[in-house]
Order: C-alpha cells, then sequence, then structure tokens
C-alpha cells in the first residue's frame, strides 16, 4: 500500500512539474500511448522506438541490463555502383550494480505518442528506478535520464558503446565515449556522453562507469558524411565530420536534461497535436500486447493505430533528404530483408500517404526533395536508365539505395508514382513555388520518357510496351498497372499547366501541345473482365486475371487508391468493378497489403469493409522471417506492421487508410465521414486536410455528422459534397453568414478566405 501511494505521488509530482513548463496533453482525449508491465524481449517485435526524423533507437527497458539499439538514416554500405545494405549504426549498454539480485516490483515501460517519450520506472529494494529517453529534432540528440527519485548515491553502472559492424570505441575523454570508421563510400560517427549529477565517474577500459550517482543523463548522437547534393555523396571529411558531431554534444551537454526536454516537447508536440481522434475510449487497464491479442475489438486500440502512424511518421521522416525506408529507420540487422531499401512498387509510396491528409506536410519533404534532386541530375543513374533506353527523362528500377544506384526489375511506372506525391503536396499546400520550381520539372521530364515510350496498339491507343503488374504475371503490352498510373500523370500535368494558365505562368507550347495529344489517345488502364473486375493484364497470355487471385499487390486498382479515376459518384461501373477485383482478393495478405485494402474498401464508401481490413492488420503476429503467405500479416506486440518481417510501410498504410474512412477530397470536392464504420456510432477528428489547403474538424454521433469546422489556409472555394445531410447554411467564425450554391447532386459551394474559420450548419 505504502508502495503504491508513493508512485501516485510521484506521478502527480511529475505531472505538475511537466505542466508548469510545457503541456502536451490534448483535452478531452485519451493518453495515446504504448505500455507494458515487462521489458522487451525482441527487437523486433516488443522493443519500442524513438526517432528525430534522422537518428532512431528502440529502447528495451531491462531491469540489471538495458539495451539502445541505434540507426542514422544515412548508415549505408554500398555506392553508386554497388547496392550495399542499411546498417545498424550501434547499440549501448547500460550494466547495472545490485539490482539483478533484489526482486522487482511495479515494473512499468511505456512510449507516449503525445511526448514522443519513453519511459521505464520498476523499485527494487525499497528504491524506485526510472529512466525517460527522448529523439530530440531541435538538439539532433538522443536523450536518456536516469534518476531515483527520493533517494541518492544509487545509480551504478557502466556504460558501453559498440559498433554495429567491426568497429572498436573508446574513450574520447573521461565523459565520453568515440566511435568512428567507415564503409564503402561513406565516414561515419558517433558520440555518447554521460553526465552524473553526484558520484564519480571513471574509465575503465573501452567503457564508462559511474558510481553513486544520483542521476545520471546520457546523450548520443551520431552522422555520416552523406549527403545528396552532391555529386559524390559525399560532402566532409572525417574530420570534418568528427567536428560537427563534437560541436553538437557540446551544445547539448551546455543546455543540461531539463531545457532539451523542453525543446523536444515544443518541437514535437505542436506537430502531433494538429489530429485528435477521440472515438470516447480511455486507455486500457491491460498492457498494450494483451490488447491487441485479446481485445483486438477494442476501439482504444484503432484510436493508437492511427496516432502511431503519424508518430512514427514525425520519429523518421525530417531532416535530410532521404526518404524512409522500408523500416523507417529502425533497422538493428547489417544484412536486413530487401537490404531495408527504398522499395519502389509500392513500399516507399504507402510510407507516405498520410502525410498530407494526416497534417503532416513537412514530413513529406524529406521524400520530395529525394525525387527532385535524383531525377534532375542530368548524369545520374535515373536519367541513365532512360538513356539506355534510348528516351528522355527518367524511369528507375525496383530497388533503390541511396547513392543513385537502381537495379533488380525495372519499374518503369514508379516514375509517374512518384509525381503523384508532387502533386498531391501542391493541392494539399497550394504551394505555386513548390509547383513551379520542383514539382513541375519532374512531371515534365516524366513525361517526355512516356511520350517517347508509348507506342499505338491495335485499337490506335497509346500503352506501355512490355510492362510488369507487380510481383507477377508476364511482360505484356498495356498492363493496367503502368496504364492508370501514366493517365494520372498526364492529368495531373495538364492540370499543373491549368494552374500556371491561371497563374499567368509562362508555359512551354510545344510541351503542352504534344501532352494534350498523347493524352487524348492514352489507354486509361481500365477494362472490365468476364467476372466482372478490373482487368489486370489487357491480352493476360498466362491467364493469370481469375477470380479467387488473392495476390498482395493490388496494381490494377491504382486508378481507385491511390490515384482517383475510380469512384462511385464518376465512374460506377468501374467502381462496381473495383469492388469485384477487391472481394476476389480477400481480407488477409501481407501486412502493408492488408493496409491497402483498407484505403481502397474506404474509396468505395463501405466503411464496414474498410473496418473489418482494419482488425485484420491487427492480427497479432509473432513471424520475424520472410513470409509471403496471406495469413501471417499483422503487427507485433509493439504495433510494429508485420510483412512479415517488420516493414513500417503498412502502418503508415493503416493511418491513411482510416483518414480516407473519415475524410475524402480526391474528386475534386471534399466528403465528409464518406466510409463511416458500424463500430464508430460516435467520435471526432479534428485536423484532417483535404485538398485545396482546408483543414477539417467533425464530430458525429449515432452514425450522423453533427458538427463540422472548417479553416481555409489559401482562401480557394470550397465544394462539400453531401447527399444524405442537407447544409442549412454556412457561417464565418464572426457570425457573417456565407453565400452557398447548391445542387441537385448535393454539392455546396462557397468562397472562402484566408486564414478564415467556417461553421457548416447541418439539418439533421
Amino acid at each position: 500500500m505504502k508502495k503504491q501511494l508513493k508512485r501516485s505521488l510521484w506521478l502527480i509530482c511529475c505531472l505538475c512539474a511537466m505542466y508548469t513548463l510545457y503541456s502536451c496533453k490534448q483535452e478531452t482525449t485519451a493518453e495515446m500511448k504504448l505500455w507494458y508491465n515487462r521489458p522487451a524481449t525482441n527487437w523486433m517485435k516488443s522493443a519500442l522506438p524513438i526517432g528525430n526524423g534522422e537518428l532512431g533507437a528502440m529502447f528495451f527497458g531491462g531491469i540489471s541490463h538495458e539495451h539502445l539499439q541505434f540507426n542514422e538514416k544515412s548508415l549505408w554500405s554500398g555506392s553508386p555502383e554497388l547496392r550495399g545494405a542499411y546498417q545498424s549504426f550501434g547499440d549501448v549498454f547500460l550494466d547495472f550494480e545490485g539490482i539483478d539480485s533484489c526482486e522487482v516490483e511495479n515494473y512499468y515501460r511505456e512510449l507516449s505518442l503525445d511526448e514522443a517519450i519513453g519511459r521505464v520506472t520498476f523499485d527494487c529494494q525499497g528504491v524506485t528506478y526510472e529512466r525517460e529517453y527522448f529523439a530530440s529534432y531541435p538538439d539532433c540528440m538522443i536523450v536518456a535520464r536516469l534518476i531515483t527519485p527520493g533517494n541518492k548515491g544509487k545509480l551504478s553502472f557502466s556504460v558501453t558503446l559498440k559498433d554495429g559492424r567491426e568497429g572498436v570505441a573508446r574513450c574520447k575523454d573521461n565523459t565520453t565515449l568515440l566511435l568512428q570508421n567507415k564503409l564503402d563510400l561513406l565516414s561515419y560517427e558517433a558520440q555518447l556522453k554521460v553526465m552524473n549529477e553526484g558520484g564519480s565517474l571513471l574509465i575503465e577500459g573501452d567503457r564508462l562507469v559511474v558510481k553513486n550517482a544520483d542521476a545520471v543523463t546520457l546523450l548520443l548522437t551520431g552522422a555520416t558524411n552523406f549527403s545528396l547534393s552532391s555529386p559524390s555523396y559525399i560532402d566532409e571529411t572525417s574530420e570534418e565530420l568528427h567536428l560537427r558531431i563534437s560541436d553538437r554534444i557540446c551544445k547539448a551537454s551546455i543546455k543540461g536534461y531539463e531545457q532539451l526536454k523542453q525543446s523536444h516537447l515544443k518541437d514535437y508536440c505542436p506537430l502531433f497535436q494538429r489530429v485528435k481522434l477521440d472515438l470516447t475510449e480511455t486507455l486500457p487497464v491491460i498492457p498494450t500486447d494483451e490488447l491487441v491479442k485479446f481485445h483486438k475489438e477494442s476501439l482504444y486500440l484503432d484510436m493508437l493505430y492511427f496516432q502511431y502512424g503519424r508518430y512514427l511518421m514525425l520519429a523518421s521522416s525530417r531532416g535530410m533528404d532521404l526518404p524512409s525506408n522500408l523500416q523507417g529507420i529502425w533497422n538493428n540487422d547489417n544484412t536486413p530483408p530487401w537490404e531495408c531499401d527504398i522499395h519502389s512498387n509500392i513500399n516507399v509510396q504507402m510510407n507516405y500517404w498520410p502525410v498530407e491528409n494526416c497534417n503532416l506536410s513537412e514530413c513529406h519533404a524529406p521524400f520530395l526533395n529525394y525525387i527532385f534532386k535524383e531525377a534532375l541530375k542530368s548524369d545520374g543513374s535515373w536519367q541513365k536508365v532512360a538513356q539506355e533506353e534510348g528516351l528522355r527523362g527518367w524511369a528507375i528500377k525496383t530497388q533503390s539505395n541511396i547513392f543513385g544506384y537502381t537495379d533488380w526489375n525495372i519499374n518503369r511506372p514508379a516514375n509517374a508514382w512518384y509525381c503523384m506525391h508532387l502533386w498531391q503536396h501542391y493541392l494539399y499546400t497550394q504551394d505555386v513555388n513548390f509547383l513551379v520550381e520542383k514539382a513541375f520539372p519532374v512531371m515534365q521530364l516524366t513525361c517526355e520518357y512516356w511520350f517517347d515510350r508509348l507506342k499505338e496498339d491495335e485499337n490506335g491507343k497509346l500503352v506501355a510496351p512490355d510492362e510488369w503488374s507487380p510481383e507477377q504475371g508476364p511482360w505484356e503490352d498495356g498492363v493496367s498497372y503502368a496504364q492508370q498510373l501514366i493517365w494520372q500523370l498526364f492529368s495531373e500535368t495538364t492540370q499543373a499547366l491549368q494552374v500556371f494558365r491561371q497563374k499567368g505562368i509562362q508555359q512551354n507550347e510545344a510541351f503542352e501541345k504534344e501532352l494534350k495529344d498523347k493524352f487524348a489517345r492514352l489507354d486509361n488502364g481500365l477494362t472490365i473482365g468476364s467476372w466482372g473486375q478490373i482487368k489486370e493484364w489487357k491480352y493476360d497470355t498466362w491467364q493469370l486475371d481469375t477470380l479467387g487471385n488473392q495476390h498482395r499487390h493490388l496494381s490494377n486498382l491504382m486508378a481507385l487508391y491511390p490515384g482517383n479515376q475510380i469512384s462511385y459518384y464518376r465512374t460506377p461501373e468501374y467502381a462496381e468493378a473495383a469492388k469485384q477485383t477487391l472481394l476476389s482478393r480477400g481480407d488477409l495478405g501481407t501486412g502493408w497489403s492488408r493496409a491497402w485494402k483498407i484505403a481502397c474498401w474506404a474509396r468505395l464508401q463501405d466503411g464496414d469493409h474498410a473496418y473489418r481490413l482494419l482488425k485484420s492488420a491487427l492480427s497479432l503476429s509473432s513471424l520475424t522471417v520472410i513470409s509471403m503467405d496471406n495469413d501471417k500479416g499483422g503487427v507485433y506486440e509493439n504495433l510494429f506492421d508485420s510483412h512479415p518481417p517488420f516493414q513500417i510501410d503498412g502502418n503508415f498504410g493503416a493511418t491513411a487508410g482510416m483518414a480516407e474512412m473519415l475524410l475524402q477530397s480526391h474528386q475534386g470536392f471534399i466528403q465528409l465521414l464518406p466510409a463511416l464504420p458500424a463500430a464508430w456510432p460516435e467520435g471526432c477528428i479534428d485536423g484532417l486536410r483535404a485538398v485545396g489547403d482546408f483543414t477539417f474538424n467533425l464530430k458525429w454521433k449515432q452514425h450522423v455528422l453533427q458538427e463540422c469546422t472548417l479553416v481555409s489556409g489559401s482562401g480557394n472555394e470550397c465544394t462539400i459534397y453531401s447527399p444524405d445531410i442537407v447544409i442549412q447554411k454556412v457561417e464565418a467564425a464572426s457570425g457573417e453568414e456565407v453565400p452557398v450554391t447548391a445542387s441537385d447532386k448535393g454539392l455546396y459551394t462557397f468562397q472562402t478566405e484566408k486564414g478564415v474559420e467556417y461553421h457548416v450548419i447541418l439539418k439533421n
């Protein structure tokens, strides 16, 4: 009883201190956290991730032996001529004296998504041991704090820094461990500084030893001399890298723990808090692993999984111009599955599906800048792939490292798919400068590649010759995967030219004329087959397009999601055919495949089927080796997506799919709660973004929309599709009524002003 009272008082004191400085808690919404009553035993299944977009770590929460495995986004073996693989940077080990022999009570391990802070607490021999972990974006630092509240001199442990390869760490001085090494091309360095309060700090060989300290702060940082902008991909000597890392450590150590923590919270919390999903559930009293295993129906789990994707996005895609790889930034294996590469036939694209609609547009920049820089390098490997075919423009293959090297099957339509991301960023932000300076140059170059490659079929339609439907089937002309993506490219580039015309921006008339001609003659990749499906192959010489084909890829549904060519509103016959295709594919699949299906069913406005796929995606998985079996996908107890093994795209895809269930804006209008499932009868979602630079807050009860407010970011005209609920009027926040034009098709249009909030008054 005394221990419980002591723990409660400690929690109250911590909360009071936190709110005095900076509060991250969202009003009325349950805390978003993963928590467990035991240490992690497996890196992939149970350790917990922290990250700042470039630096990442996984903490285990061990009692007498703590392990932090860490990564840095650019630590790759290989070169422009050699694929190589993403590497584990190294490990930090803390070995404690006197804890292993005691009986531990009240063990608790958590990852707070609200704060991006990991915590471990437990009691041993009357002493409470507490640890905090976070990865600071402002200070480029992984920070750990160890304390024993109310007790002094109780922290005694050794600190060891290990290279992920054959390198050896050494003591730089009596407070800092130094790790320096070199790969095929890159140099890399990590430094770990130990700052003790009370007690002593000693050097013992290649480790530091803390004796009888009151509190200890650990500062860990690392980097390579990689630069995407450099022709050689290197922009520093190892000596310059050392100075940069040393400067980071020095500045962070001067600040101290509390200032570092406050800088972290002030940076992270406003970004994470932009979106709030509340399904009226509270934090469960059972650990997260038991929640997934025994209570998958939990609505709290839905909320948590949605926000976990946003957390992982902030933790893995900020800073340097490199996209998140197959595992984001977290990897403990130097020969990881598929080299932990940048995989172009679904995976890297799915990594970025939730950035715009889930209000993390800044996190799109690493991928967008990567595309811009690599596609426009006249002597780069992407343009060389096209030149080897005698074509203008650029193309890539399926697997890429960070040095421009690309190999395995050529994946030509991926260039069009990458351009979708450039256009989506413009649509959501309305950033004309971005469209002019970055997006359009790449889109034009990509169009020119297809201008040169397309050929006429027997009906006079333009088709892409000799293409594939990933990752199955024959290489044939006019495969739907290629045709639908090229259609999307030509459509979006045409829309970009219309924006230029409206803004008075000079255009290339010859290019515009060729685009118009080619687009008019393009096969759009939509043909309904013998059993009512969207045909996957135009000719299907292998006869694989059969009812019951449950392949993980949905390549013949690019036009449904993430594209916008198929919908019940505009093309009901193709929407019905897409439904038949999805029914044939089934509700299982690898982890990311199930996530893709959530979004597809949401686009078909079947919220219950989308929800069924969400629960399928949340199936507990334990397999950590490669499997393509459809029944093995799901999540691990730490909620990492299981392909298996771990692939982060499934986390991001599920978050994007859940957003599609609540708001869609891909058809030229905004639809509210288009695929609300029966399992969510009441709730609210604040902060979802829509095309046109609008931000929406929605509230519903008994499955009916009750409240809707929006903020106009660019002053565009807003069109809402509301076929079932009449919009009575729209009012600005000032109370002034705004003129609304209503159509007999359920469309309501009104003009907005930049920065103004509007209330949509509904007739229920």
